[in-house]
């Protein structure tokens, strides 16, 4: 990559990073504005990533099939400037239904230069539970609205016909369309930048330049590949036993060839009828994560990179699930792919990869009504360790891998939730034993200020926890609980509902990650 090349793809990535930052601070829900759940990216006419935010891989990583599927349905020749194109749906490049992209084209000169994308966690799209998380889902038709691609605004606002939609489906409508809102004003900010880039260098001159930048991404990604043995590997992982269902697990086979990796899952379990189930946007995450981790922190961010991968995934499978898949609480298999991958990469690469993370997140949903009637509704992601690595110990509390979210604070959900956040803590010893420990996960405990409050809880690693590296131990499993007001205690699954009343607390451990090396 040439310095003027290097220089372009840094302004881009800024602004793809002005647009998550304008996500953050204008969302209206603390799961987006405190715990980043959102990600933002700039695309070509030709639907290859251009440029991508510090944002969430397991997001970032469905943009492009998302682009995919709102430029088929609609055709950029046929979008006019100001238009505004969303999409939810899992069977169309998405993830899970809260997870809502909306997509506006960027203008100069008369033509589309370019395509500003962001995708945001809704706090509720419908569905048979508040929050659209059902953990006990069986089908994608109790999870909420699915939305193919639609138009959805003009003038860069949303349409009356977009707002009377999101109002007869969701429980938050106000919240719903205010973060939507902000997905709007993130692309029109995007837009004025890309104008302004594209002023200096006139439209073909930009164009140009772009796909110079795609080949200079192709370029690094073949440049590394050559450096690994043109070999075969294999990795796999799983998620928890589920009672009443097959097992969820993943067979991944990653080879070298011909400057190409290719990431075959075939073996991978079936699908099953609960919520874990990813679609293929999943896998794609995952090894695009673990491309990016092997070409460095100096290398370009964009879809050249992806020209050289191909994948292979099995049909109506836990890591390409076909309709009427449910695929809510799709984030921990995308993890368990992800661990997969990076232990095969590992044993192509063995100079550098960490022992494994916790491969694992809680995604909380709390909602209800106020006294005076008007609902409640938050979601809370909670993190685990990281796994040690060849030089240190893993870091503890902190989204790992595909994940970037962070904690949320108290403040911020005691200000929208009638709860009481008692305890926040590292929960110590809960990572893997090594001569490099992996980092502890998190304890966290919700008192309930009122009656009546429904709680979805997703977790994983309750019972399945990953090995430590090269004679690490394997970290604590994580571990859910309510303890009611009258002292008495219900242990949790990793995937379950409840209802706490006035006193209840709900108390949740996430795990750990893996050691590294035996200790000495």
């Amino acid at each position: 990559m040439t310095p003027q090349q290097r220089n372009l793809q840094l302004r881009l990535d800024g602004l793809a990073q002005t647009m998550q930052e304008s996500l953050m601070r204008t969302s209206v829900s603390p799961v987006v504005r405190e715990g980043a759940d959102c990600a933002s990216a700039l695309f070509t006419t030709g639907g290859e990533l251009l440029a991508m935010s510090n944002a969430i891989p397991l997001l970032l990583g469905a943009l492009p099939g998302i682009v995919t599927a709102v430029t088929a349905a609609f055709p950029v020749d046929t979008m006019a400037e100001g238009d505004l194109f969303m999409t939810n749906d899992p069977f169309g490049g998405g993830t899970h239904l809260p997870d809502i992209a909306l997509l506006m084209p960027v203008f100069h000169g008369g033509r589309v230069i370019a395509l500003a994308t962001s995708l945001l966690h809704h706090q509720d799209i419908g569905g048979m539970r508040a929050g659209s998380v059902p953990p006990d889902a069986t089908e994608i038709y109790q999870e909420g609205l699915r939305l193919p691609p639609m138009h959805a605004g003009t003038n860069g606002r949303l349409t009356d016909a977009t707002t009377a939609l999101i109002r007869a489906a969701s429980r938050v409508p106000d919240v719903v369309l205010g973060d939507l809102d902000a997905q709007a004003a993130a692309g029109r900010q995007a837009a004025r930048g890309l104008q302004r880039i594209a002023c200096e260098m006139g439209t073909v001159g930009f164009l140009e330049a772009v796909a110079g930048l795609l080949d200079a991404g192709e370029a690094t990604v073949v440049s590394r590949l050559a450096t690994l043995p043109a070999t075969q590997a294999t990795g796999e992982d799983g998620l928890d036993p589920n009672p009443g269902h097959g097992p969820a697990e993943v067979r991944l086979s990653l080879t070298v060839a011909d400057g190409r990796l290719h990431a075959d899952f075939t073996g991978s379990s079936p699908q099953v009828k609960a919520p874990i189930n990813c679609v293929a946007s999943g896998p794609l995450s995952a090894v695009f994560y673990a491309l990016l981790t092997l070409l460095g922190p100096d290398a370009p961010r964009n879809g050249g990179i992806l020209r050289r991968l191909d994948l292979t995934l099995p049909q109506a499978s836990v890591v390409n699930a076909a309709p009427p898949a449910a695929v809510n609480a799709r984030t921990n298999m995308v993890r368990s792919i992800t661990s997969a991958v990076l232990q095969a990469l590992g044993k192509l690469a063995p100079d550098g990869l960490p022992a494994a993370n916790c491969g694992m997140a809680y995604v909380i949903a709390f909602s209800g009504r106020n006294g005076d009637g008007t609902p409640f509704l938050a979601t809370e992601i909670v993190a685990g360790g990281a796994g040690g690595g060849p030089d240190r110990p893993g870091a503890p509390g902190i989204s790992t891998d595909v994940g970037n979210a962070r904690n949320t604070p108290a403040e911020a959900l005691e200000a929208v939730l009638p709860i009481r956040l008692a305890r926040a803590e590292r929960r110590r010893g809960s990572g893997g034993a090594g001569r490099f420990p992996g980092g502890d996960g998190i304890r966290r405990v919700y008192e309930a200020l009122a009656d009546g409050i429904s709680v979805s809880i997703r977790g994983e690693r309750f019972a399945r926890v990953p090995e430590g590296a090269q004679g690490g131990g394997a970290p604590k499993p994580a571990a859910a609980r309510v303890i009611r007001a009258d002292a008495s205690v219900e242990e949790l699954p990793a995937r379950s509902a409840v209802v706490l009343n006035t006193g209840d607390r709900l108390e949740v451990e996430s795990a750990g990650g893996a050691g590294y090396g035996a200790a000495g």
